[in-house]
């Protein structure tokens, strides 16, 4: 009899013990919250003054000078010209937009609507503010370029089910119709002997 309880307690200790699904789950969580703390840093500069005010926006929009490749020059253009009409709404745009990323990262809520949001919000600084880190001729070049890491970075923990665990999507999930795909399934395991054995 007692070989036999204790035979079960074992099983029942397997069974809680942390799988290796759960702990990539864990892992990719980690890499999801220090990616939002580095995009709410990147979002508080959004809020300094010297961009607020328009000081920096010819230095970031002004890619185009050095880019003569026609749709790309002219995109970039158009992006120069509407950060310029109006400075401070364009820095506060971008600052709540950077912002709204790095909270729905931190918190785990709407995961995958951030995943992929983050992923485009960056492809657009990256072929708008940073023209793509265009000539790629030019003597010194060595990267293309910070905000392609962002792309990937997103994808990667889209791919990764980053949301899959510690994050708000466990509680939204069944509050929002079945339809809406806030996040992965997390990965459930028993938390009690009792809920293993019932």
């Amino acid at each position: 009899m007692a070989v036999t309880v204790a035979t079960e307690n074992q099983q029942q200790t397997k069974a809680l013990a942390p799988s290796f699904t759960e702990r990539r789950l864990h892992g990719a969580a980690t890499l999801r919250i220090i990616f939002g703390m580095i995009w709410s840093i990147v979002a508080s500069f959004k809020f300094l003054p010297g961009f607020v005010h328009g000081q920096t926006l010819g230095k970031e929009l002004g890619a185009a000078a050095d880019i003569h490749t026609p749709v790309i020059h002219q995109w970039i253009l158009l992006w120069h010209n509407v950060g310029t009409a109006n400075p401070a709404a364009f820095a506060i745009g971008t600052g709540v937009i950077e912002s709204l990323i790095a909270l729905s990262l931190l918190t785990g809520a709407f995961s995958n609507v951030a995943f992929i949001g983050s992923a485009v919000f960056s492809f657009g600084i990256w072929s708008a503010a940073e023209g793509f880190h265009l000539p790629w001729t030019k003597p010194g070049i060595t990267d293309l370029g910070p905000s392609v890491a962002y792309i990937f970075a997103s994808l990667l923990l889209f791919v990764a089910c980053a949301g899959g665990t510690w994050s708000a999507d466990g509680w939204l999930r069944p509050r929002l119709a079945r339809s809406v795909s806030v996040g992965c399934p997390a990965s459930r395991r028993p938390s009690s002997p009792a809920e293993l054995a019932g």
